[in-house]
Protein backbone atom coordinates (compact mmCIF):
# COMPACT_ATOMS: atom_id res chain seq x y z
CA UNK A 1 0.00 0.00 0.00
CA UNK A 2 1.11 3.46 -1.09
CA UNK A 3 2.28 5.73 2.46
CA UNK A 4 1.24 8.91 3.67
CA UNK A 5 4.39 11.01 2.72
CA UNK A 6 3.96 9.99 -1.05
CA UNK A 7 0.28 11.53 -1.11
CA UNK A 8 0.10 14.69 -3.64
CA UNK A 9 -3.17 16.55 -4.27
CA UNK A 10 -3.81 16.57 -8.10
CA UNK A 11 -7.22 18.07 -7.55
CA UNK A 12 -10.53 18.67 -5.12
CA UNK A 13 -11.64 14.47 -5.98
CA UNK A 14 -8.51 12.80 -6.26
CA UNK A 15 -5.23 11.83 -4.66
CA UNK A 16 -1.23 10.95 -6.53
CA UNK A 17 0.33 8.42 -4.47
CA UNK A 18 4.51 7.86 -5.57
CA UNK A 19 4.75 4.15 -5.04
CA UNK A 20 8.26 4.33 -4.92
CA UNK A 21 9.59 6.11 -2.08
CA UNK A 22 11.68 9.18 -3.06
CA UNK A 23 10.28 8.81 -6.86
CA UNK A 24 9.51 11.96 -8.79
CA UNK A 25 5.61 12.70 -8.54
CA UNK A 26 3.63 13.81 -11.75
CA UNK A 27 1.75 17.36 -12.12
CA UNK A 28 -1.97 17.66 -12.77
CA UNK A 29 -0.65 18.93 -16.32
CA UNK A 30 1.05 15.26 -16.97
CA UNK A 31 -2.04 13.39 -15.86
CA UNK A 32 -3.66 15.05 -18.23
CA UNK A 33 -1.42 14.98 -20.85
CA UNK A 34 -1.45 10.80 -19.97
CA UNK A 35 -5.22 10.61 -20.25
CA UNK A 36 -5.07 11.72 -23.78
CA UNK A 37 -6.23 11.71 -26.53
CA UNK A 38 -3.37 11.97 -28.63
CA UNK A 39 -2.84 14.33 -31.26
CA UNK A 40 -2.73 12.58 -34.49
CA UNK A 41 -2.17 15.83 -36.08
CA UNK A 42 1.01 16.50 -34.31
CA UNK A 43 4.42 15.64 -35.36
CA UNK A 44 6.27 12.43 -33.85
CA UNK A 45 8.50 14.14 -31.31
CA UNK A 46 11.55 12.30 -30.42
CA UNK A 47 14.02 12.86 -26.95
CA UNK A 48 16.10 15.56 -27.60
CA UNK A 49 19.48 14.07 -28.92
CA UNK A 50 21.16 16.85 -26.55
CA UNK A 51 19.68 15.05 -23.55
CA UNK A 52 21.05 11.84 -24.94
CA UNK A 53 24.84 13.14 -25.13
CA UNK A 54 24.12 14.73 -21.84
CA UNK A 55 23.39 11.45 -20.24
CA UNK A 56 26.29 9.45 -22.34
CA UNK A 57 29.01 12.21 -20.92
CA UNK A 58 27.57 11.10 -17.30
CA UNK A 59 28.50 7.89 -18.45
CA UNK A 60 32.19 9.18 -19.70
CA UNK A 61 31.27 8.74 -23.04
CA UNK A 62 30.71 11.04 -26.31
CA UNK A 63 28.24 10.82 -28.27
CA UNK A 64 29.67 10.67 -32.03
CA UNK A 65 27.69 11.45 -35.80
CA UNK A 66 24.24 11.67 -35.83
CA UNK A 67 21.45 8.73 -34.19
CA UNK A 68 21.76 6.24 -36.86
CA UNK A 69 17.73 4.57 -37.63
CA UNK A 70 17.99 0.97 -36.52
CA UNK A 71 14.25 -0.14 -36.54
CA UNK A 72 10.98 0.20 -35.76
CA UNK A 73 9.85 -0.28 -32.02
CA UNK A 74 6.71 -0.45 -30.56
CA UNK A 75 6.76 2.84 -28.65
CA UNK A 76 9.06 4.89 -30.98
CA UNK A 77 12.06 4.51 -33.19
CA UNK A 78 15.24 2.48 -32.21
CA UNK A 79 18.72 4.03 -33.02
CA UNK A 80 22.00 2.79 -33.30
CA UNK A 81 24.40 5.49 -31.66
CA UNK A 82 28.32 5.43 -31.86
CA UNK A 83 29.98 6.94 -28.85
CA UNK A 84 33.33 7.07 -27.40
CA UNK A 85 34.65 6.26 -24.17
CA UNK A 86 36.64 9.60 -23.55
CA UNK A 87 39.15 7.85 -21.25
CA UNK A 88 40.03 5.19 -23.60
CA UNK A 89 39.21 6.85 -26.52
CA UNK A 90 37.52 3.30 -27.57
CA UNK A 91 34.93 3.65 -30.59
CA UNK A 92 31.65 1.44 -30.43
CA UNK A 93 28.17 1.27 -30.75
CA UNK A 94 25.38 1.69 -28.44
CA UNK A 95 21.12 1.08 -28.82
CA UNK A 96 18.58 4.05 -28.06
CA UNK A 97 15.46 2.76 -27.50
CA UNK A 98 12.58 6.05 -27.78
CA UNK A 99 9.53 6.26 -25.82
CA UNK A 100 7.61 8.89 -27.49
CA UNK A 101 3.84 9.69 -26.94
CA UNK A 102 2.71 8.35 -30.16
CA UNK A 103 1.42 5.44 -28.60
CA UNK A 104 -1.56 5.70 -26.14
CA UNK A 105 0.08 2.34 -24.57
CA UNK A 106 3.85 4.02 -23.37
CA UNK A 107 2.06 4.94 -20.11
CA UNK A 108 -1.38 3.53 -19.21
CA UNK A 109 -4.39 3.97 -16.47
CA UNK A 110 -5.28 1.00 -15.28
CA UNK A 111 -8.53 0.87 -13.33
CA UNK A 112 -8.82 -1.19 -9.75
CA UNK A 113 -11.79 -3.12 -9.92
CA UNK A 114 -14.02 -3.72 -5.99
CA UNK A 115 -11.65 -4.59 -3.45
CA UNK A 116 -8.37 -3.18 -4.95
CA UNK A 117 -7.45 -5.37 -7.51
CA UNK A 118 -5.84 -4.58 -10.99
CA UNK A 119 -8.24 -5.29 -13.93
CA UNK A 120 -5.34 -6.72 -16.09
CA UNK A 121 -1.86 -5.20 -15.14
CA UNK A 122 0.55 -6.42 -17.87
CA UNK A 123 3.42 -4.43 -15.65
CA UNK A 124 4.43 -2.98 -12.36
CA UNK A 125 2.86 0.00 -11.44
CA UNK A 126 4.78 3.46 -10.94
CA UNK A 127 2.23 5.85 -9.61
CA UNK A 128 -1.46 5.34 -7.87
CA UNK A 129 -4.38 7.79 -8.36
CA UNK A 130 -7.23 7.58 -5.35
CA UNK A 131 -10.47 9.08 -6.26
CA UNK A 132 -12.29 10.57 -3.28
CA UNK A 133 -15.70 10.80 -4.64
CA UNK A 134 -18.36 8.13 -3.38
CA UNK A 135 -18.52 6.64 -7.09
CA UNK A 136 -14.36 6.91 -6.86
CA UNK A 137 -13.07 4.47 -9.70
CA UNK A 138 -9.11 4.56 -8.48
CA UNK A 139 -6.06 3.83 -11.26
CA UNK A 140 -2.94 2.47 -11.44
CA UNK A 141 -0.45 4.76 -13.77
CA UNK A 142 2.33 2.14 -15.51
CA UNK A 143 5.32 3.79 -17.07
CA UNK A 144 6.88 1.66 -19.38
CA UNK A 145 10.12 3.56 -19.98
CA UNK A 146 10.71 3.98 -16.03
CA UNK A 147 9.93 -0.07 -15.88
CA UNK A 148 12.79 -0.94 -18.45
CA UNK A 149 15.26 1.37 -16.73
CA UNK A 150 14.59 0.02 -13.07
CA UNK A 151 15.06 -3.53 -14.49
CA UNK A 152 18.17 -3.19 -16.61
CA UNK A 153 19.74 -1.57 -13.68
CA UNK A 154 18.94 -3.82 -11.28
CA UNK A 155 20.22 -6.85 -13.13
CA UNK A 156 23.35 -5.97 -14.49
CA UNK A 157 26.59 -8.30 -14.37
CA UNK A 158 23.36 -11.31 -15.38
CA UNK A 159 24.99 -12.68 -18.74
CA UNK A 160 22.27 -12.01 -20.67
CA UNK A 161 21.09 -8.13 -19.55
CA UNK A 162 22.22 -6.34 -21.72
CA UNK A 163 24.74 -3.10 -20.57
CA UNK A 164 22.90 -0.91 -18.87
CA UNK A 165 24.27 3.25 -20.04
CA UNK A 166 21.84 4.72 -18.69
CA UNK A 167 17.90 6.52 -19.35
CA UNK A 168 16.66 9.82 -20.94
CA UNK A 169 13.66 11.60 -20.04
CA UNK A 170 12.90 14.80 -21.51
CA UNK A 171 9.15 16.04 -20.34
CA UNK A 172 7.02 12.87 -20.89
CA UNK A 173 9.34 11.17 -23.64
CA UNK A 174 12.32 9.71 -23.36
CA UNK A 175 14.84 7.07 -24.05
CA UNK A 176 16.52 3.71 -22.93
CA UNK A 177 20.76 3.60 -23.77
CA UNK A 178 21.41 0.16 -23.63
CA UNK A 179 24.32 -2.23 -24.84
CA UNK A 180 23.76 -3.09 -29.26
CA UNK A 181 23.74 -6.75 -29.56
CA UNK A 182 24.91 -7.13 -32.67
CA UNK A 183 23.54 -10.05 -34.12
CA UNK A 184 19.67 -11.47 -35.11
CA UNK A 185 16.22 -11.33 -33.33
CA UNK A 186 15.62 -14.99 -31.83
CA UNK A 187 11.71 -13.95 -32.93
CA UNK A 188 13.03 -13.31 -36.34
CA UNK A 189 14.93 -16.69 -36.97
CA UNK A 190 12.07 -19.09 -35.81
CA UNK A 191 9.82 -17.71 -38.49
CA UNK A 192 12.16 -18.51 -40.94
CA UNK A 193 12.07 -21.98 -42.59
CA UNK A 194 14.55 -24.60 -41.19
CA UNK A 195 16.60 -24.72 -44.35
CA UNK A 196 17.20 -20.43 -43.87
CA UNK A 197 17.84 -20.41 -40.21
CA UNK A 198 21.90 -19.91 -39.34
CA UNK A 199 23.67 -23.31 -37.68
CA UNK A 200 22.36 -22.92 -33.82
CA UNK A 201 21.02 -25.41 -31.69
CA UNK A 202 17.51 -23.55 -31.19
CA UNK A 203 16.71 -25.76 -28.13
CA UNK A 204 19.98 -25.09 -26.62
CA UNK A 205 19.48 -21.68 -27.27
CA UNK A 206 15.84 -21.47 -25.08
CA UNK A 207 17.35 -23.42 -22.40
CA UNK A 208 20.12 -20.47 -22.24
CA UNK A 209 17.22 -17.97 -22.39
CA UNK A 210 15.90 -19.92 -19.39
CA UNK A 211 18.96 -19.97 -17.38
CA UNK A 212 18.92 -15.43 -18.01
CA UNK A 213 15.25 -15.74 -16.96
CA UNK A 214 15.52 -17.35 -14.11
CA UNK A 215 18.78 -15.62 -12.76
CA UNK A 216 16.93 -12.06 -13.01
CA UNK A 217 13.45 -13.91 -11.52
CA UNK A 218 15.53 -14.78 -8.51
CA UNK A 219 16.53 -10.98 -8.18
CA UNK A 220 13.11 -10.30 -8.18
CA UNK A 221 12.05 -9.41 -12.14
CA UNK A 222 9.53 -12.13 -13.54
CA UNK A 223 9.98 -10.70 -17.33
CA UNK A 224 6.41 -11.33 -18.58
CA UNK A 225 7.43 -12.22 -21.81
CA UNK A 226 10.54 -14.34 -21.90
CA UNK A 227 10.10 -15.99 -25.37
CA UNK A 228 7.44 -13.46 -26.76
CA UNK A 229 9.13 -10.48 -26.68
CA UNK A 230 12.74 -9.55 -27.96
CA UNK A 231 15.31 -12.06 -27.78
CA UNK A 232 18.64 -11.19 -29.53
CA UNK A 233 21.54 -13.72 -30.58
CA UNK A 234 25.13 -12.09 -30.31
CA UNK A 235 27.67 -13.35 -32.87
CA UNK A 236 28.13 -16.66 -31.02
CA UNK A 237 24.39 -17.05 -30.69
CA UNK A 238 24.24 -16.04 -27.23
CA UNK A 239 20.85 -14.95 -26.16
CA UNK A 240 20.23 -11.72 -24.69
CA UNK A 241 16.84 -10.72 -23.02
CA UNK A 242 16.28 -6.74 -24.43
CA UNK A 243 12.41 -6.44 -23.52
CA UNK A 244 12.16 -5.44 -19.91
CA UNK A 245 9.13 -3.09 -19.86
CA UNK A 246 6.92 -6.12 -18.93
CA UNK A 247 7.55 -7.59 -15.70
CA UNK A 248 6.11 -8.56 -12.61
CA UNK A 249 8.39 -7.77 -9.38
CA UNK A 250 8.77 -10.00 -6.03
CA UNK A 251 10.09 -12.85 -4.58
CA UNK A 252 9.40 -16.62 -6.25
CA UNK A 253 10.44 -18.56 -3.23
CA UNK A 254 6.63 -18.31 -2.14
CA UNK A 255 3.21 -19.03 -3.35
CA UNK A 256 1.23 -16.51 -5.17
CA UNK A 257 1.09 -14.55 -8.02
CA UNK A 258 4.30 -12.89 -8.57
CA UNK A 259 5.57 -17.57 -8.63
CA UNK A 260 2.33 -18.03 -11.01
CA UNK A 261 4.05 -15.43 -13.33
CA UNK A 262 7.35 -17.19 -12.84
CA UNK A 263 6.16 -20.28 -13.27
CA UNK A 264 4.37 -19.80 -16.49
CA UNK A 265 7.15 -17.97 -17.92
CA UNK A 266 9.08 -21.58 -17.73
CA UNK A 267 6.04 -23.23 -19.15
CA UNK A 268 6.11 -20.98 -22.02
CA UNK A 269 9.63 -21.94 -23.04
CA UNK A 270 9.09 -25.34 -22.07
CA UNK A 271 6.05 -25.39 -24.58
CA UNK A 272 8.43 -23.56 -27.22
CA UNK A 273 11.20 -26.10 -27.08
CA UNK A 274 8.20 -28.73 -27.55
CA UNK A 275 6.43 -27.27 -30.39
CA UNK A 276 10.21 -27.09 -32.02
CA UNK A 277 10.68 -30.58 -31.60
CA UNK A 278 7.39 -32.02 -33.06
CA UNK A 279 8.08 -30.05 -36.21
Amino acid sequence: MPIQSNKYPLNPEEDLFVIHSGDKPLSPEEVDDLEGPIDEEEPLELPDVFKTADVLKKQGLELLGDREPCSGGIFGPIFKLKVKNIESGEEFFLLERTFTEVEDIERRFCILETGGLPSNPDSEPRYEIINKADNHQNKLVIDYLYNEEHALRDLQGIKGIPKFFGAVYDDLKGSILMEYIDGPDLGMILMQNESERPNLDILETLEKVKSVYTTAAERGFINNSPVGGTVMLDGKYNPYLADWYLYSQGRIDADGPVRDKYLQGLKDIEDLKKSLISL
